[in-house]
């Protein structure tokens, strides 16, 4: 039976490579990366034509008054706020995949390795890689379906290069956030078996019993030893964490500012669905079913999205919490096993794992509520600004 996570990985691959964000070629058989002219000379013209009818076509608002019937001045403003700020993020986003594309080949081939020395990394996320796989092509689908519903009168060449500029739009977003996502949930995996692995050893450490002889110190010794290994391989981890924040960071810090004025739009334009009922009148009944699916599902996304990275920093707290039960190990062990112990907990307690984007955001609890703070309140500050002018 072939594998989700490896038919997830190949389509996310082609949907790179098509949507022009990879600019190298991966052999699927082999993992080895490679740069060609080929490469280089399709993203860089996929690129160019992208950004002709996103610029020239997809921020139009005659395009937006076809789906918005008598929209007001401020429906058309919050459109091309949204609009405009989605491209310029796309555009840094893309120009960051030639600067840093080494960093990227890099970073895909100590992704490559990690998973090769540990196949069983992919049984630990299979099911978040495989969700947001799911979600990404749902997303992609439902607006390309839309933009055809709803223009299935007025459909011209012209008009269908629109709906697919902005469905390619949606895509690009998505294969960014889709591949950040995918290298998270394989750093959670293996911290999924770092833990494992270190409640093995602190169970075979409370069956020890003291006494000296060589027995008792060469089990003491071995487990330091396998003990050294975790430690080196929870260090090695964290730095390719830390080396994934630095190289998705632009990116990411980008696609941020997007969804945050993206999710201030919607939920104004949320609001004039239910006060201006004649803008939706020219609405079909599949066009108002397919919307709906979409909200569902692009809400579904964003909690997947969001509910990752904190579940890689509540694994990384796992493990430094199974460590700190070593004081319910037996007294009297081995000196050496006791060093290994403490310096894997010092070590974790000097370096907290972070997820930081050029020090402009970090994941944590704190800011998450300060976000969903400021969401609201200026979602409602231009709903108020709506009902007091319009």
């Amino acid at each position: 039976m072939p594998d989700p996570v490896k038919w997830c990985i190949c389509i996310g691959y082609f949907y790179g490579r098509l949507t022009g964000v990879l600019n190298f070629e991966i052999d699927l058989k082999t993992g080895r990366t490679r740069v060609t002219n080929r490469a280089n000379l399709y993203a860089a013209l996929a690129q160019i034509v992208l950004t002709y009818f996103l610029v020239h076509q997809a921020m139009e608002v005659k395009f937006f008054r076809l789906f918005w019937w008598q929209a007001n001045i401020l429906h058309e403003v919050v459109y091309l706020a949204m609009a405009g700020f989605r491209l310029g993020c796309i555009l840094i986003s893309l120009v960051s995949r030639w600067l840093y594309r080494r960093h990227f080949i890099r970073l895909f081939h100590s992704f490559r390795c990690l998973v090769h020395e540990h196949p069983e990394i992919t049984q630990c996320c299979r099911v978040g890689i495989v969700s947001k796989c799911f979600f990404s092509t749902a997303l992609d689908a439902l607006m390309l379906l839309m933009g055809l519903v709803m223009m299935w009168q007025h459909l011209t060449v012209f008009m269908v290069l629109q709906i697919c500029s902005v469905s390619i739009l949606t895509a690009v977003i998505n294969v960014i956030i889709t591949q950040y996502h995918v290298a998270i949930a394989i750093i959670r995996g293996r911290y999924t078996l770092l833990i494992r692995e270190l409640g093995s050893i602190m169970a075979e450490a409370q069956t020890l019993v003291p006494s000296g002889v060589g027995v008792f110190v060469t089990r003491c010794c071995a487990l330091a030893d396998s003990l050294d290994e975790l430690a080196a391989a929870q260090s090695n981890l964290q730095a390719l964490t830390e080396c994934l924040s630095k190289t998705y960071g632009l990116q990411i810090l980008s696609m941020f500012m997007a969804y945050y004025l993206n999710f201030v739009g919607t939920a104004y334009l949320i609001f004039s669905v239910g006060k201006y009922t004649n803008i939706t009148e020219n609405w079909p009944p599949l066009f108002k079913a397919l919307a709906a699916a979409y909200m569902v599902i692009f809400i579904s996304d964003c909690y997947l999205c969001t509910y990752n990275p904190f579940r890689l920093l509540n694994s990384h707290s796992e493990l430094s919490a199974l460590l700190k039960q070593r004081s319910t190990l037996p007294p009297g062990l081995d000196p050496r096993l006791e060093i290994a112990f403490e310096n894997f907990e010092l070590n974790l307690a000097r370096n907290p794992l972070t997820l930081s984007f050029f020090g402009a955001y970090t994941i944590d609890p704190a800011s998450l509520f300060a976000v969903m703070n400021s969401l609201i309140t200026n979602a409602i500050l231009l709903i108020q600004y709506d009902v007091e002018n319009y």
